[in-house]
């Protein structure tokens, strides 16, 4: 009985142990969505210069920075709209309690129109572009009103 009680008292301190070995180091491994860093560049500051004439229609939209570059904004950085290489609308960071978000005003001559949406970040040294078009329904995915969400990057 004794060595029952033995083998028993055994079984308790090495339980935990044997647990923590067999834990899943996979996940300790690789890094959450949150945690992956994005690679650095070396694009050069853009010289982007607002528009200064006057367009049919203008188009105002609060976009919404995407989560997995939040980390690496700071005020030095640019959202700029362009139609073929002609500047449509040019914007800095703007932060507001948890949210950061870039106001843009988007010069066009009519709907429909076929924009790059570009991002410089300062602190990657990148530009980012993506497609867009002006005064589309499809710019409001996130159904909340005026405020977009480009998605920039994608993270595997």
């Amino acid at each position: 009985m004794k060595q029952i009680i033995k083998i028993g008292q055994w079984l308790c301190l090495l339980l935990p142990l044997v647990m923590l070995s067999c834990s899943d180091s996979d996940d300790k491994d690789s890094p959450s969505p949150s945690q992956q860093t994005i690679a650095s560049g070396n694009d050069a500051r853009p010289d982007w210069q607002a528009p200064q004439y006057t367009f049919e229609q203008t188009m105002s939209v609060s976009l919404l920075m995407q989560r997995e570059l939040e980390p690496y904004v700071t005020s030095q950085d640019l959202l700029c709209a362009t139609i073929g290489d002609e500047v449509r609308g040019l914007t800095s960071p703007t932060v507001e309690g948890d949210l950061i978000f870039f106001p843009l005003t988007v010069a066009a001559n009519g709907k429909g129109e076929s924009i790059k949406l570009s991002y410089y970040c300062d602190q990657l040294h990148r530009i980012f572009t993506i497609p867009w078009t002006t005064f589309d329904a499809s710019l409001d995915p996130m159904g909340e009103g005026d405020i977009y969400r480009p998605q920039f990057v994608t993270i595997n």
